[in-house]
């Protein structure tokens, strides 16, 4: 809960709209619903600031003897579809195309090189 709090927290900070919880991944949106100037940068941005906020929580709960944790991140920059979508018995808004699969790719991809964020641009 803590964690969820306080990334969610940065990416607000940054004009990014949450989407989605998949267990523990946020799925966060720029430039949608509304326009966010510069939204690749404010993206980044909140990569980084997150990075940050997790270093500070990992100290907390080492201290109190909770299990640290990591993340990875992927972001991609593309044009996708936007919208509510679903079926009769649940709709969710939310992003679709192949620019959303690339940034979940590159979320995984930074696991094998090492890394902690990886950007593109489709």
């Amino acid at each position: 809960q803590e964690y969820l709090q306080v990334m969610c927290k940065i990416i607000v900070d940054f004009n990014g709209t949450l989407d989605k919880f998949i267990g523990d991944c946020i799925m966060a949106l720029w430039n949608v619903p509304r326009p966010v100037e510069r939204h690749e940068e404010a993206a980044v941005g909140a990569a980084m600031d997150m990075q940050y906020g997790l270093v500070e929580l990992n100290q907390k709960w080492r201290i109190i003897g909770v299990p640290t944790m990591r993340f990875r991140i992927g972001i991609n920059t593309d044009t996708v579809l936007v919208g509510n979508f679903g079926c009769e018995c649940r709709i969710n808004y939310t992003v679709l195309g192949d620019g959303v699969n690339l940034a979940s790719r590159l979320e995984a991809a930074n696991k094998p090189f090492g890394t902690v964020v990886l950007v593109a641009e489709s």
